[in-house]
This record gives structure tokens, C-alpha cells and sequence, in this order.
């Protein structure tokens, strides 16, 4: 049984470990809120709920399943905003969903695969009472489909929610906002787009459904305040029939047989939008400004797998070509523009879903051979560096959830309460992450120091002083043999062993007195296997265990300018406080 009291104590020093992580994120991946800028959007993010049927039945019919031993074919993840970041993410512009969303299994399988696409999930506001929107999406043998939706907690998105939680955000880190008229109440729109005003950053709205489906149906507010919305907006990006239900909104004299660049000069008057993109299923897309438009022609598709989310990813493109070269000016940038975009919509109308897959890069170099990362104007040849560094991040940002408290607690006691030192160990890129982990510790005055794996076995055993002595190893895949063997031999000298792995299941984890894990089988390292992320991941820990062992030791300045009065260091320690 487990006292009160080091119940508490084992919750303190978690969480405390939890917070030096965050501050670790910050410090190391660029997550820092004074730099940080992002593309905030704010709308619908949702789990689609995969069925193929026989037929859709009708209203009290009976249907049957195509498979008759499988009812759910597969969950993906998906919504007219999730979808737009997606695609600008997957060209390198940082991206991060605003949003509430369940603490649960389908808010936290958004929460996964966004971070796996790139798209930051620091400003999503997770809650146990909260349940995340979801549909279902049943899809007949001839192609045809029928949805039903549930946006739950979007739907609460109103003024208030977006004032307490997503204001600040935009303030502070947005470089753009996008939202949408679909799931989010008007009321939330608005805000959203008052907040990117007074951030001074540019706004886009996605009109992705008619006026009168917004007010009658989906009871998101009122006439008024759709006017509102799309007069409020720097960028409109309606489809066809939206566009042409907001004339009639907005009171336009046009008649119903004008052209769609008619109605796209004509938004353009009467909303005061700086661009307007209007969509047209296959057909060509419309972009305008106050002085010209142009009508650009789609390219060819290959196949049409699923046309699901093409305006959204269109709408993705356009982020990403505005980002790229700013607002249009000529018909020359305007088509350029609506190129970029076409290419996003093309691209993601290859493959089932509305987020890209494995095959999007392929198929979108094909559209735009010139560029793969137009985020920011660079050529295809820096696409390791940022796909890298977008990786990084991601892992960084997944340790302070995958860590388990219990596992830190007891992991901290031990090497809290070591009367000797704490002897690192690992080999190879593991072994230079120990041997920098025990220089640090010593130049703070705990005392430690590094050995290299394959040296235990030649007369280093002796270094280790059974019941004094701790020993920890370093080994991402948890596996390394000379690890394995030498936490073996001092175990059977009676020394205490750590290990620090990628996988909670390996060999040095279920073989040493206490283990610290970190998930590396959803890390993304080249070939597979070359040390990048994991490293980052082992340093984060190695910091966030240090900076809680300064704390529980009551090491002082005077301690640390003691073991480090030299350098740059050593004259600032030396500077009164």
C-alpha cells in the first residue's frame, strides 16, 4: 500500500518534471510564445466514421452492410478548417487548430494525426466534459453517400468562448486567421474575425455552405450577421451556390443568368473583401480583387477517388500562395494564385479524405514542378531541413503527454537519494547524449560522471560502488547489447540501474530497478533508424530531470559558479543578482 504522503510527493515531482518538459519545448523546438507565428484557424475538426453499405436505406428501411463481418471500414480525420491547415502544413506553413474538443479517444486520434500532418495543436482546449464532433459517413456500392454529423462541442464556439480561449492566441502568435460558415455559430465568426482585425493580420472565411443552410438548418445565426461575417472578412472563398445566394443576401440587383465573374466583381463592391475566390466543382475557379478577376481553368485529374474536401484544400493552396507572395495585385498574380490552389484541389480529389496522404507530394510536384515548399518562396531542395524540423517538434511536443508519472516519480527518488554519483552510460549517438547529461549534472554540483558502454566489461565494473553508486543507461531502441550486458553484471553487484528507452517493452526497461520510456515507434527518422528526433526527445528529458534535481537539492548559484567559474558562464554567475 502507497502512504498519503508519498502519493503527494510522487504527484509533485511528475509534474514538476511535466513543466521543465514544457519549458524544454519551448526552449528547443521554437515553440516560444514571444516568436511563434502561426496560421490560426477556427471550425470544424471532426472523426469521419467510414461505412460501405449495399444501399442507403430509406426512412424506416433496413440496409445491410457490404461486408457482413465488418460495419466500420475506418475512422479519418477531417472538417472544412482541419482539412484547409492540413494542406498549408503539408508545404511547410506553420499551422495550428483552434478548437475545443473532448478529452476522449476521437479527440485525442484528431490530436495525434494532426501532429503527425504538422498542424499545431497547443491552442486546442481539451476538456473531460466536452465530446468531440464527429459524422458518419455511409457510402453506397455505386459511389453515392449519405452523412450524418454531430458537431458537438463546435458548436459552442460562440463570442464568449472565442474571447476566453482563442484571442490571446491570436494576438500573440497569429500571422493570418481563417474560419468558416459551416459549424462554428456566427456569433464565433464574428469575434474570430474582430480578433484577427485588432491583431492586424489578415482574415479569410470560408463560405462553405449557403446562407440559407446556415440560418434554417444548421441554426447558426442570423441574416444579419451572416452580412456581417462576410463584410467583416478580408478574404471570401465561397462555392458557386454560396456566392450566389450572398447576392441575393446582400441585396444585389444582379440578375440570376449573370456570369460568375459578375459575381465575383460584385461581391468584391459590396463586401469590400480584398479577394474573392469563388469555387466551381470541376469547372474553373473565379479569383478577383477591387480591380480585375480572372476565371482559372482546373487541371487534369488522373482519377477521382473522393471529392470530399477539394475546396478545402483548394482554400489550403490559396494560404499557401498568398503566404508565399502576399495578395495578388495583377491578373498575372491572380492567376498564378488560382493555379496554386487548383493544384491543392486536384491533388487531394486523387485520394480518399480530405488531409494529404503518402501519395499527395507525388502527385502535387506533377502540378507545380517549380516548388514542393512554397511557404515561403524556397525550392524543394530544403524540403529535408523543414520536414526535419517539423518533425522534431512534433516529437518534442508528444514527450510531456507520453510520459508516465508513476514511471518519473520512482525514476527521480532514486537518483534524488543516491549517496554517490550517478554514472551515465550508453554508445553511439545514446553514449554522447549520457556523456553530456553527466557534464551538466557536474557543473551544477551533483556529482557524476560518463562510461562508455563497451568499457564496463574492461575494468569499469570496478568504478561502480554497489549501494553508493546508480547507473544509467541511454538507449533509444533498449536493446543495445553492451547496455543490456553491463546493466546485467551490476545488477549482480548489487548496483542500482536506470534505463532511459524508446519503448516501454525492451530489454533494458524490463531488466533495471526503474525505467523512463518515451514512445519512438511513432517518431519519423530517416531510413527509419537514423538518430534525429530521438535524440532531441533524450535531451529533453535528460534537461527536465535536471532542472527538477536543482530544485529538490536547493542548488544555488554560489554551487553552480563554484563548478563553473570559467567562460562566459562563470563571469555571469559571477554578476550580482
Amino acid at each position: 500500500m502507497v502512504s498519503p504522503r508519498l502519493s503527494v510527493w510522487r504527484w509533485r515531482s511528475s509534474s514538476a518534471l511535466t513543466l521543465s518538459l514544457i519549458r524544454c519545448i519551448s526552449s528547443s523546438t521554437g515553440l516560444s510564445q514571444a516568436r511563434e507565428k502561426l496560421v490560426l484557424g477556427c471550425g470544424s475538426n471532426v472523426v469521419d466514421h467510414i461505412y460501405n453499405v449495399k444501399v442507403i436505406p430509406k426512412a424506416g428501411a433496413k440496409g445491410f452492410f457490404s461486408n457482413p463481418f465488418k460495419a466500420l471500414e475506418k475512422m479519418l480525420i477531417g472538417g472544412v478548417t482541419l482539412n484547409h491547415l492540413s494542406w498549408a502544413a503539408f508545404a511547410g506553413v506553420p499551422t495550428g487548430l483552434l478548437a475545443l474538443q473532448g478529452q476522449d479517444h476521437l479527440g485525442r486520434f484528431i490530436r495525434s494525426n494532426l501532429k503527425k500532418l504538422g498542424v499545431s495543436t497547443q491552442f486546442i482546449r481539451a476538456d473531460f466534459r466536452y465530446s468531440t464532433a464527429q459524422c458518419h459517413v455511409f457510402i453506397q456500392e455505386d459511389g453515392e453517400r449519405s452523412i450524418v454529423m454531430a458537431p458537438t462541442v463546435t458548436s459552442m464556439i460562440n463570442a464568449e468562448a472565442v474571447r476566453e480561449y482563442f484571442d490571446e492566441a491570436i494576438q500573440e502568435h497569429a500571422e493570418m486567421v481563417t474560419t468558416e460558415i459551416s459549424q462554428v455559430p456566427l456569433s464565433g465568426v464574428l469575434a474570430l474575425l474582430e480578433s484577427a482585425r485588432r491583431a492586424n493580420v489578415l482574415s479569410i472565411l470560408d463560405v462553405d455552405v449557403p446562407p440559407s443552410v446556415a440560418i434554417n438548418e444548421a441554426l447558426l445565426g442570423s441574416r444579419e450577421e451572416v452580412v456581417e461575417c462576410v463584410t467583416r472578412a478580408d478574404v471570401l472563398k465561397p462555392a458557386k451556390e454560396a456566392a450566389i445566394e450572398l447576392l441575393e443576401l446582400l441585396g444585389s440587383g444582379i440578375s440570376q443568368g449573370c456570369s460568375l465573374l459578375e459575381v465575383a466583381h460584385e461581391l468584391i463592391r459590396l463586401c469590400g473583401s480584398k479577394l474573392v475566390a469563388i469555387t466551381n466543382g470541376e469547372k474553373e475557379s473565379i479569383l478577383a480583387t477591387r480591380d480585375t478577376a480572372v476565371q482559372v481553368t482546373p487541371p487534369s485529374i488522373e482519377e477521382m477517388v473522393d471529392s470530399t474536401g477539394a475546396g478545402d484544400a483548394f482554400l489550403g493552396g490559396l494560404v499557401v500562395g498568398i503566404r508565399q507572395n502576399g495578395l495578388p495585385n495583377s491578373p498575372e498574380d491572380l492567376k498564378k494564385l488560382g493555379r496554386i490552389a487548383n493544384a491543392y484541389g486536384a491533388t487531394c480529389v486523387q485520394s480518399v479524405g480530405g488531409v494529404p496522404t503518402p501519395r499527395s507530394s507525388e502527385i502535387l510536384q506533377q502540378y507545380l514542378p517549380e516548388a514542393t515548399d512554397l511557404s515561403n518562396g524556397t525550392s524543394s531542395r530544403l524540403q529535408g531541413f523543414q520536414t526535419s524540423l517539423r518533425n522534431d517538434m512534433t516529437a518534442a511536443a508528444a514527450v510531456a503527454e507520453q510520459v508516465d508519472h508513476a514511471s518519473v516519480a520512482r525514476f527521480l527518488d532514486i537518483i534524488e537519494q543516491c549517496p554517490g554519483q550517478l554514472l551515465t552510460s550508453g554508445i553511439g549517438k545514446s553514449g554522447l547524449v549520457a556523456q553530456r547529461f553527466a557534464s551538466s549534472l557536474t557543473s551544477v554540483g551533483i556529482p557524476a560522471s560518463f562510461v562508455h558502454a563497451a568499457e564496463w566489461g574492461h575494468g569499469d565494473l570496478g568504478k561502480a560502488r554497489a549501494g553508493s553508486d546508480v547507473a544509467l543507461f541511454l538507449s533509444n531502441s533498449g536493446g543495445t547489447q553492451e547496455c543490456v550486458v553491463a546493466a546485467s553484471q551490476l545488477l549482480a553487484r548489487g548496483v542500482t540501474t536506470l534505463a532511459m528507452t524508446g519503448r516501454k517493452d525492451s530489454k533494458l526497461s524490463k531488466l533495471c530497478t526503474a525505467h523512463l520510456a518515451y514512445d519512438s515507434k511513432e517518431m519519423k527518422e530517416p531510413f527509419g533508424c537514423v538518430p534525429t528526433s530521438s535524440l532531441i526527445v533524450q535531451e529533453m528529458l535528460c534537461n527536465a530531470i535536471m532542472c527538477e534535481l536543482i530544485e529538490r537539492k536547493g542548488v544555488t548559484k554560489d554551487v553552480v559558479r563554484m563548478s563553473h567559474p570559467g567562460g562566459a558562464i562563470g563571469a555571469k554567475l559571477s554578476t550580482s543578482s
